[in-house]
C-alpha cells in the first residue's frame, strides 16, 4: 500500500480552488425513522454532479503540464467531470461510456463538451476501448477509480466532514470500483480509527462485500442494477488494499430499498440523489439495528439522474437505468 494521510491532506489543498465543499444535511424525521443519529454529506450538489470531480481534479494538478486531450471511461460521472475539468483547462477530452448509459449523463458529457464514444456494457469494454484509443491518439488517459491520485482526490470528502462533526460512529460509503471508499477509509481510520467504515452496494453487484468476508478480491457477474454507478465488476487493485485494511464490513440493499431511499431523501431532505448515491441510506435502512442510538455519516455521492425515470424511482416503479 503506498497511500498514505499525507496524500488525502495534500490533495484537499491542491483541489480547493476547483470544487465546492458540499453542505451536510439533517433530517429529525428521518433520524426517528432509523433510529439513529445521521449526517448526509451532499456530494450530488459538487461540480458536476458527484463526487468525481475531486479526484479528476487531482489527478489533473499533479500532472506535470496539462496534455492536448484527455481519455477517459466511465458509466457517467467520472466522464462528466473529466469533460468539466478538460474543458475548463482549455484540453480536448473524449469519455468512452457504455452502450446503455444514462442519457442524462452522456448529455452532460457532450454539454462540457466531451466527445462521447460507446463500447459495450461493461467496465471492461470501455476500459479496453479507451486504452486502444488512447495508444493510438496520444491521449492522457484517466483511470476512473484505480489511481492513486483519483483516491487521494476523492478522500477529500471525509476531511470536509470532520470539521463540522469531528465525532461520530460510522461512516457509509456507496461503492463501486473502491476510489471513493479507499480514499475515505484510509483518511478516517487514520485519524479516527474507533469510527467503523462500511461499503455499500446493490445486492445485484456486491464484489466488495464478497471481497471483505472472503478475503481474497472478488468479481461478479454484470448486473442491471438501478444504482449504475455501482457495476464495476471489481475493485480496483489500489482500492483493494485500502479498504480490505479499513473497511469494517460491506453492506446491501436490494433495488426496492434503493427506490425507497431516493424517495425518502426527496422527501424528508428536498434532495435529487441518483440510485448510485442514495445506496449509504438504503443500505443504512436495511440494517438499522446495526446502527442504533449512533452517530452515523452517510456520503450521497451523485445526483445525476434522468428525471422521467427518476419520477417512477421514487414512485415505486422499476424502469431501468436512471
Amino acid at each position: 500500500m503506498t497511500q498514505q494521510l499525507e496524500d488525502v491532506l495534500a490533495a484537499r489543498i491542491r483541489i480547493r480552488p476547483f470544487i465546492h465543499q458540499t453542505p451536510i444535511f439533517q433530517s429529525q424525521t428521518l433520524n426517528r425513522k432509523l433510529g439513529c443519529d445521521v449526517y448526509f454529506k451532499a456530494e450530488n450538489l459538487q461540480k458536476t454532479g458527484s463526487f468525481k470531480a475531486r479526484g479528476v481534479s487531482h489527478f489533473l494538478a499533479m500532472l506535470p503540464e496539462l496534455p492536448a486531450e484527455i481519455a477517459t471511461y466511465s458509466s457517467g460521472n467520472h466522464g462528466q467531470a473529466v469533460a468539466w475539468a478538460a474543458a475548463s483547462r482549455g484540453c480536448a477530452a473524449t469519455v468512452f461510456m457504455p452502450e446503455d448509459a444514462v442519457l442524462a449523463k452522456v448529455d452532460a458529457v457532450k454539454h462540457y463538451g466531451g466527445q462521447v464514444r460507446f463500447a459495450g456494457l461493461t467496465t471492461q469494454d470501455r476500459f479496453e476501448a479507451c486504452r486502444d484509443y488512447a495508444a493510438a491518439s496520444g491521449a492522457t488517459m484517466i483511470p476512473s477509480y484505480d489511481h492513486d491520485a483519483i483516491i487521494a482526490g476523492q478522500g477529500t470528502v471525509v476531511l470536509e466532514v470532520l470539521e463540522e462533526i469531528p465525532q461520530f460512529d460510522a461512516l457509509l460509503v456507496p461503492t463501486g470500483g473502491g476510489g471513493l471508499l479507499g480514499g475515505n477509509s484510509l483518511a478516517l481510520k487514520s485519524l479516527r480509527p474507533h469510527c467503523a467504515v462500511y461499503a455499500c452496494e446493490p445486492a445485484l453487484a456486491d464484489d466488495a462485500r464478497r471481497s471483505l468476508e472472503s478475503g481474497t478480491l472478488t468479481s461478479v457477474a454484470f448486473a442491471d442494477t438501478i444504482a449504475d454507478g455501482t457495476r464495476a465488476l471489481c475493485l480496483g487493485d489500489r482500492n483493494w488494499a485500502l479498504i480490505k485494511q479499513f473497511v469494517n464490513a460491506g453492506l446491501i440493499a436490494d433495488e426496492d430499498a434503493i427506490m425507497a431511499a431516493l424517495k425518502d431523501l426527496a422527501v424528508y431532505l428536498k434532495l435529487i440523489v441518483e440510485p448510485s448515491g442514495a445506496l449509504g441510506l438504503a443500505c443504512l435502512a436495511a440494517n438499522r439495528e446495526r446502527f442504533a442510538g449512533q452517530r452515523v455519516v452517510v456520503i450521497l455521492s451523485g445526483g445525476n439522474v434522468n428525471l422521467a425515470t427518476y419520477s417512477k424511482f421514487t414512485a415505486g416503479e422499476h424502469a431501468g437505468s436512471a
